[in-house]
Order: structure tokens, then C-alpha cells, then sequence
């Protein structure tokens, strides 16, 4: 009986293990695609700066510009630092916890706390971002799109490790969280949010 019970346990932590690894995964192909984005976001804007009537890949047109959105001081929020260089270094710090986990490295719960903030603060930033560019800058940057779907994938992921690590428990913050995670609510409510940040984003260009 213990050794049916014991072999129970294990092939129970092996599916979780498997299932962590393809969200893990997840994450390392998100991370990788953002901070592609986020470097060529860096390199036009050294163009911009070099000379202000370069004619970027994703310029389209007036509403489909990342010229317009570049030069915008909201491009900047931290002064001197572009939001693409934070952004590049938080998906560098996601990469690596990721990929970790991935490889089969144990993931503490410290780490996946880390990692979570920090998702959870680009999601914000970039719902704040797109708010800007569509109602503000009226430009709209394709690269700042694939950013925010990335991030939104990170952050789905993030708390679906977190889940199945045992880690959405403890106070009533985590345990709402796990009930909505074990329940897909969560994932009406990050589809919703990209739902709604589109919807925004279309009226604020239309005005």
C-alpha cells in the first residue's frame, strides 16, 4: 500500500513538474519575443536621435507610427532611461527565472513572488502606456502591441506556476488568487483587460 502511495506522489509530481515546464515555457518564448521587441525599440529610437527624419520599419502611417511615439516624453517616464531599456531589463530578469525553471530548477516561492511583481507591474505600465498613446500621443506603436501581448502571457503563466507550485496559499489575497486560477476566472479577467485596453485604444484614436 505505501508503495502504491509513494508511486501516486510521484507520477503527481511529475505531471505538475510537466505542466510547470510548458508554462515555463511559455514564459521563455514570451520573454524572448519582448525583448526582441524592446531591442529594436532601443536601436530606433539611437536612430531617432541620430537623425530626426529617419523613416522607421513601423512607420506606416500617422496613426501607426512609432516615430510619433518614441519622441513623446512618455517614451521616457524615468528620465534619461527609456521605457524600452526597463522593459528589456524585466524581461531579461523573467528570461532567467523562467528558463531555470524550465531546465528543472526549484523555484522558490520568494522568486516566484519577484517575478510575479514584476509582471503584474508591466501589465499596469503598459495598460497606462497604450492609455497615453491612443488618447495623447494619438500614434499608435506596433512593436508597444507585441510588448503588451507578451506581457499579458507572462503574467497568465506567472500565476498558473504559481498554482501548481503550491504557492497561492497562505493569506486572502493568494487564496482568492488560486480559486480564481483553478477556476479560469483569471483568464476572463486578463482576456477581459486586453479587451478593454483595444476597445480604448480604438475610441482614443477615433476621437
Amino acid at each position: 500500500m505505501g508503495d502504491r502511495s509513494r508511486a501516486a506522489d510521484h507520477q503527481d509530481m511529475n505531471e505538475t513538474m510537466s505542466t510547470s515546464r510548458a508554462w515555463f515555457g511559455a514564459i521563455v518564448l514570451a520573454a524572448v519575443v519582448g525583448m526582441a521587441a524592446t531591442i529594436i525599440q532601443i536601436v530606433e529610437r539611437v536612430e531617432l536621435a541620430e537623425n530626426a527624419d529617419a523613416n522607421l520599419l513601423c512607420d506606416i502611417n500617422g496613426t501607426f507610427s512609432c516615430g510619433n511615439v518614441l519622441t513623446a516624453w512618455q517614451s521616457s517616464v524615468f528620465g534619461p532611461i527609456p521605457n524600452s531599456a526597463i522593459g528589456l531589463s524585466v524581461f531579461a530578469l523573467t528570461l532567467g527565472i523562467a528558463g531555470a525553471g524550465m531546465l528543472g530548477s526549484h523555484l522558490s516561492k520568494a522568486a516566484w513572488g519577484v517575478a510575479t511583481f514584476f509582471a503584474g507591474f508591466m501589465a499596469a505600465f503598459t495598460v497606462w502606456f497604450l492609455a497615453q498613446t491612443a488618447f495623447v500621443i494619438g500614434a499608435v506603436c506596433l512593436y508597444c502591441l507585441v510588448i503588451g501581448t507578451m506581457v499579458l502571457l507572462v503574467n497568465i503563466s506567472w500565476w498558473r506556476i504559481g498554482n501548481r507550485l503550491g504557492f497561492l496559499e497562505g493569506n486572502r489575497f493568494l487564496d482568492a488568487a488560486g480559486w480564481m486560477v483553478r477556476g479560469g476566472t483569471d483568464l476572463f479577467a486578463w482576456v477581459g483587460l486586453g479587451v478593454i485596453v483595444a476597445v480604448m485604444m480604438v475610441a482614443g484614436l477615433a476621437i
